[in-house]
């Protein structure tokens, strides 16, 4: 990973650097060569956003919190996609440290994939559960 001038905020806690990462998140594979490396950072994800893809188009009756949550990962995929293609890296710039949270270097393509993945999880976890035999209320 090559690194560039940081510049540093509240005291350390933010950190801005640019770092070119050839790996994945937190620079997972980046010692991998060949077919592997290709298989694990571009076929992958690239099948897993083409999936993302294919469900949000194929189920009309998606609620708009799993919607927006699928949009936030196939969006951060695609980017973080586009810049190993045809940049050879993703450029991640960010690191945050206060204390008891502390992030790896990171950009906003992996933000809104997290993102994404919070709001699927927060929602499942807050869902209410369907009632069976229940026909769904009309509205207007």
């Amino acid at each position: 990973m090559g690194a560039y001038n940081q510049y540093s905020y509240l005291n350390t806690h933010i950190v801005i650097q640019r770092v070119e990462n050839t790996g994945a998140f937190l620079s997972l594979g980046d010692s991998l060569s060949g077919p592997a490396k290709t298989i694990l950072l571009n076929i992958l994800p690239l099948i897993a956003i083409l999936f993302g893809l294919y469900y949000i188009l194929t189920k009309p009756d998606l609620n708009r919190v799993t919607l927006l949550g699928i949009i936030l990962i196939v969006g951060g995929g695609a980017g973080n996609l586009y810049d190993r293609i045809v940049h050879g890296s993703v450029t991640d710039f960010m690191h945050i440290n206060f204390v008891l949270f502390q992030t790896g270097i990171f950009n906003v393509a992996d933000m809104s994939i997290t993102a994404g993945a919070a709001i699927i999880l927060i929602h499942s976890f807050f869902k209410k559960p369907d009632v069976v035999g229940k026909e769904p209320e009309k509205v207007g």
